[in-house]
């Protein structure tokens, strides 16, 4: 996990990128990021490289990290942890900030496709569903008729339907343009990599959603075969069993989206 000094030299980087009048060579700016970060894959012989996009299919991402909620708050702090626990087991997480608290049962349920927020997109993009009739966006519409904060933190029924817009415009461009990473959208940083769809990695390989619910319940109503997500974290049991198949030069064996 990165200390408060990395991630702030992290931070000061990505600001002096934008502020400067002559561009940082992406390049440059990469190799300092990868450099500065540090993770917690001190000790093991076949450590994974924390930046890298894995391909996944959708289908394969059902069910929830039990991180913490809201797991995606310290993404980039985050980023290359190693955690032992019962994190990966646990049926539902502590709720560590309560703001989130009226949110939850919106985005949570046994499983992915099984949340209010997935079947209200499924409702709205498969049967037409006009998006103020989906419970997702009923409940949020009613939390900003309370002055409470509801999908992304909007508390306005304007900002709700333009959020609705927004998605839909999502929807369409990955349907006819087909699903593009951060880099291909033309972000250079690899420090962006935290802004694909976020994951975690159970002790059994099990792969956990954590962020970047509107591009995979998108990914999962278009049929995609494989959408890319950043590794957040990783359980102490994967990364010894990761550890075992590289000693029996076995990395590039299984067929697991965090091997090698």
């Amino acid at each position: 996990m990165a200390t408060t000094t990395s991630l702030r030299a992290l931070e000061s980087v990505e600001r002096a990128a934008t502020a400067l009048p002559v561009s940082i060579p992406a390049a440059l700016r990469n190799r300092y990021h990868r450099l500065i970060l540090e993770t917690d894959f001190e000790g093991y012989a076949h450590p994974p490289d924390p930046f890298a996009l894995r391909w996944v299919d959708p289908e394969r991402i059902e069910r929830f990290t039990s991180r913490p909620y809201p797991p995606y708050r310290n993404r980039v702090a985050d980023l290359g942890s190693v955690r032992d626990g019962d994190w990966d087991r646990r049926s539902s997480p502590p709720i560590a900030d309560d703001r989130y608290r009226d949110r939850y049962d919106l985005y949570r349920g046994p499983t992915f496709t099984e949340s209010v927020f997935f079947q209200s997109l499924e409702a709205h993009f498969r049967d037409g569903v006009p998006w103020e009739r989906t419970p997702f966006v009923t409940r949020c519409l009613e939390l900003a008729a309370a002055d409470r904060p509801s999908w992304r933190s909007l508390d306005s029924k304007a900002a709700i339907l333009e959020r609705c817009r927004r998605i839909d415009e999502l929807y369409e461009s990955i349907r006819t343009d087909g699903y593009r990473t951060q880099r291909e959208l033309g972000v250079r940083s690899i420090m962006r990599v935290t802004d694909e769809i976020v994951v975690d990695v159970g002790r059994d390989g099990t792969i956990l959603f954590v962020n970047g619910r509107h591009r995979l319940a998108i990914a999962k109503l278009l049929d995609l075969e494989a959408v890319p997500v950043c590794v957040l974290v990783r359980h102490g049991d994967w990364m010894a069993h990761r550890d075992r198949l590289g000693r029996r030069g076995e990395l590039n064996d299984h067929p697991h989206p965090d091997l090698p």
